[in-house]
């Protein structure tokens, strides 16, 4: 693949591990949320929000006057707020500079830019897959089935369908507890089944739940759960 042994390559992906150092450790990054709380029709107090929380009609509401459909967000103070639905529930996230998580935290480690592991692939079929999340839920995904020659042997994949037309590959590996911490994300372009797909899995990256116990990752399906070392991409948190 001509584009992997560029200097303009290698510029791109520093790039892109800059961008995710920012966002890791931006005052309302990844690393600052200080909790996910569920909501009912009973009204919730949550710590630093004022008013008391439920869920109404699919949206999550304050009685301080704040209303959020899931996928929005609202500043409450120096807090960040946002909301999010599952399988019907809607929860409300909080946001906040201060989280020990966010302050402990210098940036992300990885390993040094390889093109060996710019695998060729190709989208084999669509399917749906239930697929468990950390904190136990197991809920339908739709996925594609992706086919690739990784470490000498075809594999079959199992990437989570975004309606951006982008999928998902939740992986985990034989580094993981050692050089690596967890299972790890990787975002491919995918188009029609039949069609090539480009797996750069020098742009995996350490899943939300790496950085704070309060998201709700998926967990990697058994297909993705490879028995050989994926030496590329991001490795570890760096501590201050």
């Amino acid at each position: 693949m001509t584009i992997s042994t560029t200097a303009g390559w290698t510029d791109t992906w520093n790039d892109w591990r800059a961008e995710r150092n920012r966002a890791a450790t931006a005052p309302l990054g990844i690393a600052s949320v200080t909790g996910t709380h569920w909501l009912t029709d009973e009204p919730l107090t949550i710590e630093a929000l004022p008013g008391t929380w439920s869920a109404v009609d699919g949206r999550a509401v304050s009685t301080a006057g704040v209303t959020l459909a899931p996928g929005e967000s609202q500043a409450i103070g120096d807090l960040s707020v946002s909301a999010l639905a599952r399988a019907g529930k809607v929860a409300v996230r909080v946001f906040d500079p201060q989280a020990p998580t966010r302050l402990a935290l210098s940036g992300i480690d990885a390993f040094e830019p390889d093109p060996a592991w710019i695998i060729d692939g190709v989208l084999d079929s669509r399917e749906e897959l239930s697929i468990e999340h950390i904190d136990g839920f197991v809920g339908a995904k739709e996925t594609v089935v992706l086919k690739a020659v990784i470490a000498g042997e075809e594999r079959t994949l199992s990437a989570i369908a975004a309606p951006d037309g982008s999928a998902q590959i939740v992986f985990a590996d034989s580094t993981n507890g050692t050089e690596t911490q967890r299972f790890r994300f990787l975002n491919v372009s995918v188009g029609e089944v039949g069609e090539p797909v480009v797996i750069d899995f020098n742009r995996a990256f350490l899943p939300p739940c790496t950085f704070t116990d309060h998201y709700l990752c998926p967990l990697p399906p058994q297909n993705n759960r490879f028995d050989f070392a994926v030496r590329a991409g991001e490795s570890r948190l760096q501590a201050k």
